[in-house]
């Protein structure tokens, strides 16, 4: 295993994907806020105007915040800020290998869906925040009409994002792990390529899914692509495949 993965793996291992039962019928997530945050907003002594610029938050600068979640966030701190609406405290949060966790999830059942694990039982400070909308149903069906995540970073990395264009912001190929197991997708190795910085120094990792709908040529792509091996994403299957964006973890 490449010594540049393990701060991400040691980081993430408690929570590597999003298992929280969104709903295909959720509201889209941010475009428009309820009114019940605004009204929690006045009754908690925070001015319409800046539950207004919180809400509409989503920006990542890697390292410092994730949109109104920083470091020092706490879960009290979110629910004054955004409202039971947008808040689910005490949620339980799925992680791999039948982990179960209790953290905070901003925007249930939506695409802009995040969910925040915790250094302390009093979810005071953040550790990890994950940004992974469901894509399928439970049956597996790529959900229909969902709207694109607002999540953004600073320099315009997004779920959605391909590996062709991140290949091309990385300037070189990169390695990722093979799908269909815990850390199936995840970046590896930005193989000193301009997004190293993202894993070590920023500690942003980021994964990969493949397209919910292949042609015959992708499906046999994927299956050439599976298991816990590393692959380059020069390599031909993958090219052919080319993955897409599907989570953003972010550590602090």
């Amino acid at each position: 295993m490449p010594s540049t993965f393990l701060p991400i793996l040691l980081l993430t291992a408690t929570l590597t994907a999003c298992q929280s039962g969104s709903s295909a019928n959720g509201p889209s997530g941010g475009s428009t806020q309820p009114e019940s945050l605004t009204n929690t907003a006045q009754t908690q002594g925070v001015s319409q105007n800046q539950a207004a610029v919180v809400a509409n938050d989503f920006l990542i600068i890697p390292g410092e915040r994730v949109g109104p979640i920083k470091a020092t966030t706490s879960e009290a701190d979110l629910l004054r800020l955004l409202g039971p609406a947008v808040v689910t405290a005490g949620d339980t949060i799925y992680g791999a290998e039948g982990t179960e966790l209790i953290g905070t999830t901003l925007y249930k059942d939506t695409s802009d869906e995040v969910q925040i694990i915790y250094t302390d039982e009093k979810r005071t400070a953040p550790e990890t925040v994950l940004i992974c909308p469901k894509l399928f149903d439970d049956e597996g069906l790529p959900i229909k009409n969902l709207p694109p995540t607002h999540w953004v970073t600073t320099d315009g990395l997004r779920i959605g994002t391909t590996l062709t264009e991140l290949e091309s912001r990385n300037g070189k190929p990169f390695k990722l792990w093979g799908f269909a197991w815990d850390y199936g997708g995840q970046v590896s190795n930005w193989q000193g390529g301009k997004l190293a910085q993202l894993s070590e120094k920023t500690f942003l990792s980021l994964t990969l899914g493949p397209p919910a709908s292949r042609t015959p040529a992708q499906e046999k792509a994927y299956n050439e692509l599976m298991g816990d091996s590393e692959f380059l994403s020069s390599n031909k299957a993958m090219k052919a495949l080319n993955p897409t964006v599907v989570k953003l973890s972010g550590n602090f």
